[in-house]
Formats: C-alpha cells, sequence, structure tokens
C-alpha cells in the first residue's frame, strides 16, 4: 500500500481547464485576448465589448478554419464573466500535481480554445497526449508502463470523455478526474443565450450574450437532460427554443448529438468530484422565448413525488455533474473547485492511489447566494443559508488584483437565513469568502461595475 506523503505517482498528467480558463491570444499579433494579468481588463470590457469582438467565433473558424486565436496556458490571473461570474487560477492545482508526481515534466497544462467544439479540442488533445505519454515513458526519470491520468475542471471533462470514448483514447488511460464537469449539460448556457432578452439585465450580461451566440463550445454545453418546466413535469429544450432564446439551432443539434454520443459509452475510469450547496438552475420556465430558471428538478427516481431541489456548484446541477456511483462532494462553488485544498488533496490522493476520504468533523453545508454584478455605489445583499447563527460563520470581502481586505460583512437573521447589506464605492473585481465549520471558505467571484455613463474601453 502507498503511504501518504511518501507515494508518487508514475504516470503522466494532463490537466485540462474548464471553458474560460484557457489564456488566448491572437496569432497574427501576438495580442492577449483572454487571461489577463488584471481582473479590472474583464471590467473594462465586458462594460464597453469592444475588447471582446475578437473573441466571437467567425464564419470561417465553425466552417473548420481555424489558428485566428490559439491558446497559450491555463489561467494564472482570476477572470471575470457575468451569469458564469468568475473562475480561479489553475496554479495551486498545477503546482500541487506537480509535487506529486515523479517529475514535473509528467505534468503537462493543456490549453484550448474554448470558444471552439469538444470534438476539435478533443482531437488536439488526442494528438498532444501520445506525445506526452511517449516523452514520459522514454524520459529517464520515467516509466515505461507509465498511462495518462488526466484532471479535467468544468468543459474539460467533456473534452477527456470525447477523447477516450470516441476517439481511442481509453486504452491508455488510467483515470480520468473530472470537477465539476457538466457531463448533463447546464442550465446556466440557456441563461446564458437568453440573458438580456425580455427583462432589464446589466450591460454586462448582454455583452456576453453577444459573444457567445455563435460559440460551439457553450452550447455543449446546453442541459440535455429534462430541464424545461412544462405542466406537471419537465422536457428537454429542443433546437427551435434555443434560436428563439437567442442562440443558433444549428449547434444546438449538434450539441444534443455530443450527448447522445457521450451517454452511450461507459468509462470504468471515471472519478468525478462534485460541488454541493450552492443555489443552482436546475430547470427552467420558457414563456414567449425569456427563460426563468428555477432552483428545483423533476428527480428520475419515480418514487419521489414532485419536484425537489437537488443543488449544485451554483452553475451545474448535483446530479448534471455526477457520471459515477460514488462521486466526491465538496461544498463549493463552480469557479473554486479546482482551487479548493479540499479538492486539490482529493487530486493527489487519486494520483497516489490513496484518496484521503472523508474529511474528519462536521462540514458546515454553507450556500452563498449573490448577484453576479454588482454597480459600485449601490447597495446589494449577500445571503448565506444552511448556517445556525451569525457567530459560527465569518464573511469577508477582498479585491481580488491584489487581495486587499475591503470588508468584513456584519450578517444578521432574515427569514431563516444570514444577510449583509453592502455598497462597494469603487468599480473592481472582488472575492467574497464565507467560511463556517467547513475546512475551506466557499468562494464566489463579483464584478462592480461603475454607475452608467462612466465606463470606457481603454484597453
Amino acid at each position: 500500500m502507498l503511504i501518504p506523503g511518501t507515494a508518487k505517482c508514475p504516470d503522466a498528467v494532463i490537466v485540462i481547464p474548464g471553458i474560460m480558463g484557457s489564456e488566448l491570444i491572437e496569432a497574427a499579433t501576438n495580442r492577449p485576448l483572454w487571461g489577463l494579468a488584471d481582473p479590472r481588463w474583464y471590467l473594462r470590457a465586458w462594460t464597453s465589448g469592444s475588447s471582446l469582438e475578437a473573441l466571437r467565433v467567425s464564419d470561417a473558424e465553425r466552417a473548420g478554419h481555424t489558428g485566428r486565436i490559439i491558446p497559450s496556458r491555463l489561467l494564472r490571473f482570476p477572470v471575470v464573466a457575468p451569469l458564469l461570474r468568475g473562475f480561479e487560477p489553475y496554479t495551486a492545482l498545477l503546482g500541487s500535481i506537480r509535487r506529486t508526481v515523479a517529475a514535473p515534466e509528467a505534468v503537462l497544462p493543456f490549453p484550448y480554445d474554448w470558444r471552439l467544439s469538444v470534438a476539435h479540442n478533443a482531437s488536439r488533445l488526442a494528438e498532444v497526449a501520445d506525445d506526452h505519454l511517449r516523452r514520459w515513458r522514454q524520459s529517464p526519470r520515467g516509466s515505461t508502463s507509465a498511462k495518462l491520468i488526466l484532471v479535467a475542471h468544468s468543459m474539460g471533462g467533456l473534452i477527456a470523455s470525447y477523447f477516450t470514448a470516441l476517439l481511442g483514447g481509453s486504452s491508455e488511460v488510467r483515470i480520468i478526474l473530472t470537477l465539476g464537469t457538466p457531463f448533463r449539460g447546464s442550465v446556466k448556457a440557456v441563461q446564458i443565450l437568453n440573458s438580456g432578452v425580455g427583462t432589464p439585465a446589466p450591460l454586462p450580461h448582454r455583452r456576453l450574450r453577444q459573444m457567445t451566440a455563435t460559440m460551439p463550445g457553450l452550447h455543449e454545453l446546453l442541459p440535455s437532460y429534462r430541464c424545461v418546466a412544462d405542466g406537471a413535469g419537465a422536457r428537454p429544450i429542443t433546437p427551435a427554443e434555443v434560436a428563439d432564446i437567442g442562440g443558433d439551432a444549428g449547434l444546438a443539434e449538434e450539441s444534443a448529438r455530443l450527448h447522445q454520443r457521450l451517454a452511450a459509452t461507459t468509462n470504468p475510469t471515471l472519478q468525478s468530484v462534485v460541488g454541493l450547496w450552492q443555489p443552482t438552475a436546475q430547470t427552467f420556465t420558457l414563456i414567449g422565448g425569456v427563460v426563468t430558471a428555477q432552483q428545483w428538478s423533476y428527480p428520475s427516481d419515480s418514487s419521489v413525488a414532485g419536484p425537489v431541489d437537488r443543488g449544485g456548484d451554483e452553475t451545474v446541477a448535483r446530479d448534471a455533474a455526477s457520471s459515477t456511483a460514488d462521486p466526491f462532494y465538496v461544498t463549493q462553488t463552480h469557479g473554486a473547485l479546482a482551487r479548493t485544498p479540499e479538492v486539490i488533496d482529493h487530486v493527489r490522493g487519486v494520483l497516489t492511489d490513496h484518496p484521503p476520504g472523508a474529511w474528519l468533523g462536521e462540514s458546515a453545508a454553507v450556500s452563498l447566494q449573490l448577484p453576479d454584478v454588482a454597480v459600485a455605489g449601490e447597495e446589494f445583499r449577500i445571503t448565506l443559508a444552511g448556517v445556525p447563527d451569525p457567530a459560527s460563520i465569518a464573511c469577508r470581502i477582498t479585491d481580488a488584483v491584489d487581495e486587499r481586505s475591503v470588508a468584513h460583512p456584519l450578517l444578521a437573521p432574515a427569514d431563516g437565513s444570514l444577510e449583509a447589506r453592502i455598497t462597494l464605492t469603487v468599480p473592481g473585481v472582488y472575492r467574497i469568502a464565507a467560511k463556517g465549520q467547513s475546512f475551506s471558505p466557499v468562494t464566489q467571484l463579483l464584478m462592480a461595475i461603475p454607475r452608467r455613463g462612466s465606463a470606457r474601453d481603454d484597453v
């Protein structure tokens, strides 16, 4: 048996980020387009829009003529996006994995153009995976019997699954470990395509919809389960309805075929990490082309009568993120999963064939709810559920740029939850952390935009 702390993983490891988790550059000019060091760039981009134009998928790219934009590396700094909220960097995860394998060169980060299809990026993964495994087997510090371990966050898990199930990669893969992967899609993709339609919405929401409306990658995150609440039950969304809400019917059809093909395969090497206890859209109503999300779903278990709230990581519903019988559950939000210490320790345990198992002690199921976009100078609310009293939890707001402490909100009981009313006076990107009896705080990124008329794009 391997001894924790001394075991080294002999295999080659590839780390695959989630959607928006790779830095992108313009090939012709080497100009960074996504993944910049200053999170405030996103604030300006989402409020002005011009810096995002280059990220829209062109007709030529949809026809297969790619290369205009190329991925450079995994996120090293936080990024923020409306509705998707934000994504934390992969630096801690990569560093920990490198300390767990036989040599740092056994670890390969796999950045990809997340705007494009899963099939396109899985084909690229197949090429680099074969080369990476061959080099590691030939390395003086490698092993001729080594296989691949794929550690994939969010959309990266779909790419890994496509590679193993449909491109013949399974023979060389020992384990796929997914973190918050939407195997059955996410209602959040529907909300993005429909954002700003029918109801007043902040300008960043409309910018996001314009950028993603033609992206194959975003459409392939559409839910494939019974997600449209219709009378006494629910049904799947149709490609025509996707077009009605602002998406692309052709891309929706391709997405449905992708999910069907992956669902028809079995993968005994798959292990999943699933985020829990966050307020998560699971179904939605669709009236006049306007989406209204609901935090409940109709379970497949016929013994359960009526809808239930199964929760999730705020982006991916619990049941959509688990394709294994015994997932590893953690109280955390989607964008923060890959930097959460408990998750990183679990990854290291899987790599060394010695998962730590359940954590000792009682863990409070803290649910953190706040808007994804706030307006500087205007009050908004932070709501915490699952906490018995204010003394059992600490809430902190920091600047995501320099980690400077901004506020320690005072929490007060409100309708069975805890609530704080906050006003951020300076536009920027902030990290809200709620620390209960759980081992790590539940965190969420928040964008505070300037009042209308005061923002400009100076990038």
